[in-house]
């Protein structure tokens, strides 16, 4: 593939796999960085917060680097791609974000309620 119609992070991201150092050392990074907003997000289960979404990024973040975590994500995809190609969002989607931002309000009443003093 020709560089010039590749994106930049590709490209990026193709030095550092060249360099082994430099490869082990970005792969810890997302390793880490992942399972850190997996453990955020298990903490937000129970306190004030989005801890789905967060599990879900830190998901997203470890599928970047590691097969596993893509295969995991793979029925999501899927999903999200069907959606794609009839051209309309399902409804769940839009049910999640609801509930999103129903959580955020919610705790965010939560705080002011409580530390208002």
């Amino acid at each position: 593939m020709n560089e010039r119609h590749t994106s930049p992070i590709k490209i990026i991201r193709a030095r550092i796999r060249a360099n082994r150092i430099a490869d082990v050392a970005w792969r810890s990074a997302v390793f880490f960085a992942g399972f850190f907003l997996i453990g955020v997000g298990l903490v937000l289960l129970v306190l004030p917060g989005p801890g789905w979404l967060t599990i879900f990024i830190g998901l997203f973040i470890l599928a970047t680097e590691f097969t596993w975590a893509s295969r995991f994500l793979a029925p999501l995809r899927l999903k999200l791609e069907k959606a794609k190609l009839t051209g309309k969002k399902p409804v769940w989607i839009y049910l999640f974000f609801l509930g999103v931002m129903a959580v955020g309000v919610l705790s965010s009443w939560w705080v002011w309620s409580n530390f208002k003093e």
